[in-house]
């Protein structure tokens, strides 16, 4: 007991938590991750994207086909009477040249004229201030009114299929995190305190399971349900963090996740950032932000263009607002400041021989049952 109390004294909070050493009365509650995509701001379209240039699907479809040498009138007509299939939609796919051959414009983006399709020119997005030095590229947060990096939001915020207000996803990632969740293995978070109930220190701690995420009747990610923290150190990561008024925020520092296709296949945060909500109904909602792969970005985009958007022209967005870590030889940034919205609910978690290290925590006003059809006395 003298050689953990001493411990104790000179070891961080998060320190303490990570080797299994909570202090006395300390508390752990478990969750696991059930939405993670881009965080979108749509509350000020009209004002963010005035042009409203990048429209949908017919729109883009008659810039490409003139592209290949189609008049502007006999694009129109071939895009809005559905008759782009077939051979023409595998021309238009193969359209880029490589060394005297046509390739797919998804596998060569670069091969291919940028589209210069609108970004966002409002002054809100949700994020954090992440150190970048462009004063005029910094958003507001509506939340917090703090300035903020996020030039990820500004790439794509005028794209159709990335104006989506929670509790609605961006339909990208909505589409590929869906089919993650069933078939993958999940994410964990662990936050331990000393009560909870009091602003003060705490620990974060992230990590994989080792099994998919369960549903409920209703098909969201069930509450409440058991999982086995996976071993590996690969994905493991601690963080010091605060409570205060109900919000935890963290020391920032990078973070790692192995994710898997179709989804990003990690989530790798640099100089990550986190604020998180308690929430009466026990589940975390918040943002994490921080430096993304430009290129695992847009990876997700071409890979899968049948998305709702023009997946060229977001390549060439994201790779012109990319704005940290410059290639040393091309000056390129290939990292782009950004915001994630964050959902979790709780859960129980163990290690693999059962022993339980974090507990659901329930929720402080739960929901009044209904009364059967004879209780009336």
């Amino acid at each position: 007991m003298r050689k953990v109390t001493a411990l104790c004294k000179g070891a961080s909070f998060a320190a303490l938590a990570a080797a299994g050493i909570a202090p006395a009365h300390a508390e752990t509650r478990g969750y696991v991750i059930s939405w993670f995509g881009t965080a979108t701001y749509v509350k000020d379209f009209k004002s963010s994207c005035p042009q409203n240039k990048n429209g949908g699907g017919a729109e883009w479809m008659i810039r490409d086909l003139m592209s290949i040498g189609y008049s502007k009138a006999e694009a129109t007509k071939l895009a809005e009477g559905g008759e782009v299939s077939g051979p023409l939609r595998d021309k238009l796919s193969m359209r880029a040249v490589v060394n005297g051959k046509n390739v797919s414009i998804y596998n060569y983006p670069d091969a291919v004229p940028d589209p210069d399709i609108e970004t966002v020119s409002g002054k809100f997005a949700y994020g954090f201030d992440l150190g970048g030095k462009n004063e005029a590229h910094k958003f507001i947060d509506p939340e917090t009114g703090e300035k903020v990096d996020n030039q990820l939001w500004r790439a794509i915020g005028c794209t159709a299929s990335f104006r989506a207000e929670p509790p609605a996803m961006p339909f990208p990632e909505e589409v590929s995190w869906n089919a993650m969740v069933e078939t993958s293995p999940g994410f964990a978070i662990m936050i331990t305190a000393e009560d909870f109930s009091k602003d003060g220190k705490v620990s974060i701690t992230l990590n994989r399971v080792t099994q998919h995420l369960e549903r409920d009747a209703a098909g969201n990610i069930m509450s409440s349900a058991s999982y086995a923290l996976d071993p590996s150190p690969k994905s493991h990561n601690v963080l010091e963090g605060e409570l205060k008024n109900g919000v935890i925020t963290i020391t920032p520092k990078d973070i790692y996740l192995q994710a898997e296709m179709p989804f990003y296949p990690e989530i790798a945060l640099r100089n990550a950032h986190m604020r998180m909500k308690l929430k009466p109904d026990g589940q975390l909602e918040g943002y994490w932000g921080g430096y993304f792969s430009r290129e695992r970005f847009s990876y997700m985009i071409t890979s899968r263009p049948g998305h709702g958007g023009d997946s060229i022209g977001i390549y060439h967005a994201v790779k012109k607002m990319a704005d940290a870590s410059p290639d040393p030889q091309t000056g390129q940034n290939e990292e782009i400041s950004s915001t994630w919205r964050i959902e979790a609910v709780p859960a129980y978690l163990s290690t693999l021989d059962g022993k339980i290290v974090a507990n659901a925590v329930l929720p402080a006003h739960p929901p009044a049952q209904v009364a059967s059809a004879d209780s009336t006395k």
